[in-house]
C-alpha cells in the first residue's frame, strides 16, 4: 500500500484498530475500520490475517516491535512486504529506514513522556523520515500539536488512550488524521460521526 492509499483510508473511517488479541482481530475484520493495526501476535498469524483483512478491503500495518517470529531487520521487513502486509510500525530509526526502501508504508512512533524526549524523538523521526508519525499517548496530541507540526512535516496519528468519540474529535480537530484505539466501540461508524 502507498501512502495516498493509506492515507484515503484514514480518511474515510477516523479511527484505526489496534488489535492486541486473536479476539481483537476477530472483532476488527467484522467493524467498520479501515485500517488495521496488529500490535500482538506472531508471524503465523499475519499471512492469513491479512489475505482476510485485504478482501473485506481493509489495510493492514504491522507493528514490527511487537509481534514475535518476525526479525527486527531488513529480512523480517522483506517477509512482510512477501506476505502483503500494507504499513509497518517502529520506533527504530533503522526499521524505518529498511521499510520504506522496500516500498512499505512507514510509522514511526514517537512516545512523549517529557520534553527531552520530544528533542529526542524530532531528531530521530527527522533522519529516518518515515511516511506518518504516531503520537503516544495519543490523548496528548491536542497539547503538542502546535509543536509538533512546527518541527515535523506529519501527517500525524495519535495513538493510546482514545477511549471516546468526543477524543477522537479532539485529536482531529488538532490536526490528526487518525486515531489508534483498542476500544471496540470506536471501531464503529456510528460511533465517531
Amino acid at each position: 500500500m502507498i501512502k495516498q492509499e493509506f492515507l484515503r483510508l484514514a480518511y474515510q473511517f477516523p479511527v484505526a484498530a489496534a488489535m492486541k488479541s486473536n479476539e481483537d482481530m476477530e472483532v476488527a475484520l467484522q467493524s467498520d475500520a479501515l485500517l488495521l493495526f496488529l500490535l500482538k501476535g506472531d508471524a503465523f498469524q499475519i499471512a492469513p490475517f491479512i489475505r482476510e483483512a485485504h478482501q473485506r478491503g481493509k489495510g493492514v500495518v504491522v507493528h514490527m516491535d511487537l509481534v514475535s517470529g518476525i526479525g527486527k531487520d531488513r529480512a523480517g521487513i522483506q517477509y512482510l512486504r512477501q506476505v502483503g502486509v500494507d504499513a509497518i510500525i517502529t520506533s527504530r530509526s533503522q526499521l524505518v529506514s529498511a521499510g520504506r526502501a522496500e516500498g512499505l508504508t512507514t510509522i514511526q512512533r514517537l512516545l512523549l513522556l517529557d520534553d527531552s524526549a520530544l528533542d529526542n524523538g524530532v531528531r530521530s523521526i527527522a533522519r529516518a523520515a518515515p511516511d506518518i508519525v504516531e503520537i503516544l499517548p495519543g490523548i496528548i496530541f491536542p497539547e503538542v500539536a502546535q509543536t509538533l507540526q512546527r518541527l515535523l512535516p506529519g501527517p500525524f496519528i495519535a495513538g493510546g488512550f482514545i477511549r471516546t468519540a468526543a477524543d477522537v474529535a479532539r485529536v482531529q480537530a488538532a490536526g490528526s488524521i487518525l486515531s489508534s484505539s483498542s476500544t471496540y466501540a470506536l471501531w464503529r461508524r456510528t460511533a465517531v460521526e
